[in-house]
């Protein structure tokens, strides 16, 4: 089983709505998620003591949420927002559940998954951009590319590039806060950095010159810190500084940034979206309407509603959207009450505040790949033997250790099978 299991998170990683198109394959969204699907249907069908619903009721209550939401829409007369609804809230509760019933043995071969797609979403996005191609959104996405090298943006395996930007920059901060190694951590932080250039996406990058600022600086400070490693971290943090800005001036690598022009106008943009709500009845607002969302872009003369709040407002109404930020409060809640302070501003920059520079929240991979982190990337032991790849000495809390192996030793639903 955890052999499907496996298979199922790479079809679900890999298999997009770009690269779908891209081998002839049209319900994506039935292919990338079916195994998934099936897997959780079994541990539902096997769970007679209905542990699963006292153990996940967050992402259960979110499941009913989106059930009246499709009861709503049909209701409405607005079926052509149901497939949406199914694939945005159902998938990524029924993946957290599924994660949440293994044992860490499995969560961390998907961690080395999870970190293989990124590896591979970063060269793809770099080569991308040395080329000036974009292998799977050829043709029917230009991306404002004009004949500009500064403007040319990668669209790798996600599609638009704000939203590779969104899932690489929420890996990139649970590879932040893992056990990785310094080094190897350093080398795919830089990795990741460069592939949101090639994505120009200048929210994403500014987000993380300060992170990775903040992170370099808390490296250096920290007490148990060697001389030594200060030293090579300062002289790492100002030669990445130097290579990366001389390719940004000399070759135009995230050239968006530093363009006035497109900048002023993008800016805007994000202030003139909120007049969307100008163009929508009373009916609308209170229940939304998301075909809608077409008419008000081009009304607003833009590529697309910049912000991830309006545009949720508008697919499901004020009063839907208040109770989803609800649900999801409690969701997050429970994921970040064991993290440190300083790796809940991490994981919440990377994803939410990167998320609201634009409307990448509105995508589920998005929202996939920040729950593949949390069960993923936070199993931190105090040993790891034989691994070359993670820290072997690792300090953690007594709450958090005792918690994990209270979760792996006791609970009925973790599945211990090696």
């Amino acid at each position: 089983m955890k052999y499907l299991l496996f298979v199922g998170i790479l079809i679900y990683m890999f298999l997009t709505t770009t690269v779908a198109v891209k081998i002839g394959i049209k319900e994506v969204g039935t292919y990338s998620s079916f195994i998934l699907a099936i897997l959780f249907f079994i541990k539902l069908i096997g769970d007679v003591n209905n542990l699963l619903i006292a153990k996940f009721n967050e992402e259960f209550r979110i499941i009913l949420l989106a059930l009246v939401i499709i009861v709503i829409k049909i209701s409405l007369g607005q079926f052509i927002q149901i497939q949406s609804v199914l694939f945005f809230f159902l998938i990524p509760m029924i993946l957290s559940i599924i994660l949440g019933t293994e044992n860490k043995s499995n969560k961390r071969v998907i961690q080395y998954l999870i970190l293989v797609f990124f590896i591979v979403e970063c060269f793809l996005a770099i080569y991308e951009r040395v080329f000036f191609t974009n292998i799977f959104s050829e043709g029917a996405e230009s991306f404002e590319y004009f004949g500009e090298d500064w403007n040319f943006r990668s669209t790798a395996l996600l599609g638009h590039p704000l939203n590779n930007a969104l899932c690489i920059s929420t890996i990139m901060g649970f590879i932040v806060i893992s056990s990785i190694k310094i080094h190897y951590k350093m080398l795919l932080l830089i990795l990741g950095f460069i592939s949101l250039l090639c994505f120009n996406a200048r929210g994403a990058t500014l987000i993380w010159i300060c992170l990775a600022v903040i992170y370099i600086i808390s490296l250096v400070t920290a007490k148990k810190t060697k001389n030594g490693i200060r030293f090579l971290l300062l002289v790492f943090l100002l030669a990445s500084a130097y290579f990366i800005s001389l390719a940004v001036v000399n070759y135009g690598l995230g050239g968006r940034l530093v363009n006035e022009k497109i900048s002023g106008e993008s800016s805007q943009a994000r202030v003139d979206v909120f007049k969307a709500f100008t163009y929508i009845d009373e009916n609308e607002f209170w229940l939304g309407n998301s075909e809608k969302y077409l008419p008000i872009m081009h009304k607003l003369g833009a590529g697309g509603i910049e912000n991830s709040y309006i545009v949720f407002i508008i697919n499901y109404g004020i009063v839907l959207f208040i109770f989803l930020c609800i649900a999801y409060y409690f969701w997050f809640k429970r994921f970040l009450k064991l993290y440190t302070l300083f790796n809940k501003f991490i994981i919440l920059s990377s994803f939410l505040l990167v998320g609201s520079t634009n409307n990448g929240l509105i995508d589920s991979e998005p929202w996939g790949f920040l729950i593949l982190g949390f069960y993923c990337f936070p199993i931190i032991e105090k040993k790891q033997k034989n691994n070359r790849f993670f820290n072997r000495n690792k300090i953690i809390s007594v709450e958090r250790e005792s918690l994990l192996v209270s979760e792996v030793s006791s609970d009925p639903l973790i599945n211990n099978t090696l």
